[in-house]
C-alpha cells in the first residue's frame, strides 16, 4: 500500500515539474523508481509464494492478476517513451498527458492501486477495511490525475484573477467563451470522475464513514499542490465529510434505489456548489449568475446520468444486493424468507461477525439463539450435511462451500484444483450448492415451527 501511494505521489510530483520548468533530466527517475518498488515487492511475494506452495498459479496472488498486468502495462509505457521522444520530442504541459506511453503509464498505474481493494472484495468483505479504503483513495487520485488538465482546482476559471483573461473590446475575438467553457468543463469532468468511482466502489462493497472525505482530501491535496491553491484542500474535504453524511442518510440498498439516485445527484451538488461559493466568499466571481447556477445544475445532471450508466436498471441494483441485502419481503424479522441471495450473502460474511449480524437469517426460528455465532454454526452444519450426501452433486456442492467459505483454503482456482472438477463445472456446482443449502435451512426452519 505504501509502494502505491509512492507510486501515485510521484505521478503527481512529476506534472509538478512539467508545470515549474526548467525540467530537469531526472523527471521521469522517481515514478520509474517507484513502479520498480512495486514491481519487485510482487515478484518477491509470488516468489516465496511458490516456494511455499510449488504451485505456478501461486506466483499471482488472488485478486492481484490486474495489478501485475498494471506492472507490465506501465512497463511497456516506459520502454515506449524512449523511442516516442526521440521519433516526436519531448513532452511537456497537456499534450503529455495524452501522450501514448504516459496514458499507459496512468492505466497501469490504475491497474497497480486497486489490488488491495479487489483483494477485499474477493475475501467477501462486505465492510471495506483499511487497506481497501486506502486503495480507493489511490484509485480515485490516479483517475483525477488524468483529468487534471482541465481541473477546477488548479486552473480557477470562475475566479477573478484566476486566469488571464481576454480583451472584451478586441474587435478580432468579441466572443472568446474560452474561459467559460473550460470552467463548466472543468467542473463536469470532475463531477463525473469522482462520482463514477465513488459509485462503482460501491458497486464492489460498502464504504465506511469518512471513506468518502479521505479519498476526496487526498486527490484535493495532489492536486492543489500543483499551483498552490491551498484553499482547495478545504474545499475538498467539506464536499467529503458532507458527502460521507449523504452516504450515511441515503443508506443505499437494493430496495432503495432512488436513495442511490440522490446520493449520486447530492454527490454532483456538492462538488459543484461548495466549490463555487467558495470561489464567491474568496477572490470572488466573475461569471455571470446564469453561468453560475446553470454549471452546478448541469454537475448535479451529470452526476445522475453516471448513476444510470452504473446501475442502468433494475438489474444491475439487485445484483449488488448482495452487498445491500434488501429487506423488503413478504417475511418478518422473527421467521425470515430464506431466499438464496440471503444464503449468498450469509455466505459472503461467514466469517465477519459485525456483517453477519446484520443478516435477516439471523432470526430464524431453527437458531438456538439469534446471534451471529449461531448462524454461522448453523450454517456450516449445513454445509457439513450436504457435503455428506450420497447424491454426487450435492457432496460436491458441500464440498466446494465447505472448502471455500467455511474452511478458506484459498481462492476459487485452490478450491477447483482439490475438488478435480473443471472451471464451468466448479461454478456450476458452487450455484448448485448454494440453492441447496437454501433448501436445507428452509427445512430446519420449517422443523423448528410451532406445530
Amino acid at each position: 500500500m505504501v509502494l502505491s501511494a509512492a507510486l501515485v505521489g510521484a505521478g503527481y510530483y512529476d506534472a509538478w515539474l512539467n508545470r515549474h520548468p526548467p525540467l530537469p533530466p531526472w523527471e521521469h527517475v522517481p515514478t520509474q523508481a517507484a513502479w520498480l518498488a512495486v514491481t519487485t515487492y510482487l515478484g518477491a511475494a509470488g516468489l516465496l509464494a511458490w516456494r511455499r506452495d510449488r504451485r505456478p498459479q501461486a506466483l499471482i496472488p488472488d485478486a492481484y492478476g490486474l495489478s501485475v498486468a498494471g506492472c507490465a502495462v506501465f512497463l511497456a509505457g516506459i520502454l515506449i517513451n524512449g523511442w516516442w521522444s526521440e521519433a516526436l520530442g519531448p513532452d511537456f504541459g497537456v499534450p503529455a498527458i495524452f501522450r501514448v506511453p504516459n496514458l499507459l503509464e496512468i492505466a497501469g498505474a490504475t491497474l497497480i492501486v486497486i489490488g488491495p481493494l479487489r483483494a477485499s472484495v474477493g475475501r467477501g468483505e462486505l465492510l471495506a477495511g483499511p487497506t481497501a479504503v486506502v486503495s480507493a483513495a489511490l484509485l480515485l487520485a490516479t483517475v483525477t490525475f488524468f483529468t487534471q488538465f482541465d481541473h477546477p482546482y488548479i486552473d480557477q476559471y470562475a475566479s477573478v484573477g484566476g486566469v488571464p483573461l481576454p480583451d472584451r473590446s478586441s474587435p478580432f475575438d468579441p466572443f472568446n467563451y474560452r474561459e467559460e467553457i473550460l470552467g463548466a468543463m472543468g467542473l463536469l469532468i470532475q463531477t463525473a470522475a469522482v462520482t463514477g468511482v465513488v459509485l462503482w466502489i460501491l458497486r464492489q462493497t460498502r464504504l465506511p464513514v469518512g471513506s468518502v472525505t479521505l479519498m476526496l482530501t487526498l486527490s484535493g491535496f495532489l492536486v492543489a499542490l500543483q499551483r498552490a491553491n491551498y484553499s482547495m484542500i478545504l474545499v475538498a474535504a467539506i464536499v467529503g465529510a458532507l458527502a460521507d453524511v449523504a452516504l450515511v442518510l441515503a443508506r443505499p440498498r437494493a430496495d432503495r434505489v432512488l436513495r442511490l439516485r440522490l446520493f449520486a445527484v447530492a454527490v454532483g451538488a456538492l462538488l459543484s456548489g461548495v466549490y463555487v461559493v467558495a470561489i464567491a466568499i474568496g477572490p470572488g466571481t466573475w461569471w455571470p449568475p446564469d453561468m453560475t447556477y446553470g454549471t452546478v445544475v448541469a454537475c448535479v445532471l451529470a452526476a445522475g446520468l453516471v448513476s444510470y450508466a452504473l446501475f442502468p436498471g433494475a438489474d444491475a441494483v439487485r445484483a449488488a444486493s448482495v452487498l445491500w441485502p434488501a429487506l423488503a419481503q413478504d417475511s418478518s424479522a422473527e421467521a425470515p424468507e430464506v431466499t438464496v441471495d440471503r444464503v449468498e450473502h450469509a455466505l459472503r460474511v461467514l466469517h465477519n461477525t459485525r456483517d453477519l449480524a446484520e443478516s435477516p437469517l439471523i432470526g430464524m426460528r431453527c437458531l438456538a439463539e439469534p446471534t451471529a455465532l449461531e448462524l454461522r454454526k448453523t450454517i456450516a452444519a449445513a454445509i457439513e450435511h450436504l457435503r455428506e450426501s450420497n447424491f454426487q452433486q450435492d457432496a460436491q456442492g458441500g464440498a466446494i462451500l465447505d472448502l471455500y467459505y467455511v474452511r478458506r483454503i484459498g481462492g476459487h482456482y485452490a478450491v477447483t484444483m482439490r475438488v478435480g472438477l473443471s472451471r464451468a463445472a466448479y461454478f456450476n456446482r458452487r450455484s448448485y450448492g448454494v440453492g441447496r443449502l437454501a433448501d436445507r435451512l428452509r427445512e430446519l426452519e420449517e422443523s423448528a415451527a410451532p406445530a
